[in-house]
């Protein structure tokens, strides 16, 4: 048990259209790849090949942002919107499979950028998840 799914558990609207273990398993897979894919850009900052890691650092920021939308809309059951949910969940697998590839290219050089890639798969994969539970 997670703190988030405590909360789905209680929440009166109840989890949506998902069991909650899948649900609270891709909030969290979201909230963890939003702090590694941060951290991750700003390692890069502290590298002597910045200027290099540019493309790293953008796809980075891009993915953790999209990735904390996609942990707030996931974690709001009132009014709930299937279609926006199913949206979001598809940009953030999208995301998290870009910054994935990004840093794995930098990974033998970067181990930070390697740790990143691994969250982003992580996090990918409980999006399809849980897009397919929702179908």
């Amino acid at each position: 048990m997670t703190v988030t799914s405590d909360m789905l558990q209680v929440c009166p609207a109840g989890p949506g259209a998902a069991d909650t273990e899948t649900l609270a398993d891709c909030i969290d897979r979201c909230l963890d790849c939003v702090q590694t894919c941060t951290a991750c850009a700003d390692a890069c900052l502290a590298e002597d090949t910045v200027t290099e890691l540019r493309a790293c650092i953008r796809t980075g920021l891009d993915c953790a942002d999209i990735c904390d939308a996609t942990a707030r809309v996931l974690s709001r059951h009132t009014g709930y919107g299937e279609d926006v949910t199913r949206d979001v969940l598809a940009a953030c697998a999208a995301a998290c499979e870009a910054c994935a590839a990004e840093c794995a290219g930098h990974a033998p050089a970067h181990a930070h950028c390697g740790v990143c890639a691994e969250a982003c798969r992580r996090c990918a994969r409980a999006c399809r998840t849980l897009l397919e539970a929702l179908r």
